[in-house]
């Protein structure tokens, strides 16, 4: 019984005293993770690819702006559009599929000047990667975020959306590196 007063009292501490703290923490660490172990497995790939410390940084530094917006965005849409009936649910999930390509367009900018790309070049790598990003969040994202909506409690959102896009994450950490990749490649350099 000592361990659920305890565990009570932390996640109480966490998830309702310093709830903006706590899913900053949460999108700096999986967005992080993510990158981590798409890295890891650029190296089992790409024999002699040496791990990006840096690159790690600069997604977890994204993480952070995650997990701050993700924090305001999911009140916001629970003040808009009030409860977890079908319709409320649908008008939260059409509200993200709206927001998605601005900010996915902003995640690569953001991850391009952190590397030292231009903002034309993180354009340019986004409009080549848009379709593929859009169906994989309209096809993935959508339908967990209808779970999301429907039965996890506000304060738990993000560490439920982070949860489960850590494979989301890695698939945006290859998807954004892809052609430093191939670059790398093609000078013989892995």
């Amino acid at each position: 019984m000592k361990f659920f007063t305890k565990f009570k009292y932390v996640s109480d501490y966490f998830f309702k005293k310093h709830l903006l703290l706590t899913n900053t923490g949460i999108g700096v660490m999986f967005l992080g993770a993510g990158d981590a172990i798409q890295q890891n497995i650029e190296k089992k790939l790409y024999h002699g690819k040496v791990y990006d410390t840096r690159r790690t940084g600069n997604m977890m530094f994204a993480g952070s702006a995650f997990g701050v917006l993700g924090h305001y965005w999911y009140k916001f849409l629970d003040f808009k559009f009030p409860g977890a009936s079908a319709k409320a649910v649908g008008k939260k999930i059409l509200s993200e599929m709206a927001i998605g390509p601005p900010l996915f367009l902003g995640f690569f900018i953001s991850i391009g000047l952190l590397e030292g790309k231009s903002v034309d070049q993180s354009f340019q790598q986004f409009k080549k990667n848009f379709f593929l990003i859009l169906a994989a969040d309209w096809a993935i994202y959508a339908p967990l975020q209808a779970i999301n909506f429907f039965y996890v409690p506000l304060t738990y959102r993000v560490l439920y959306v982070c949860v489960l896009c850590l494979g989301y994450d890695i698939f945006l950490s290859y998807v954004i590196h892809k052609e430093d990749l191939k670059e790398q490649k093609e000078k013989n350099i892995l």
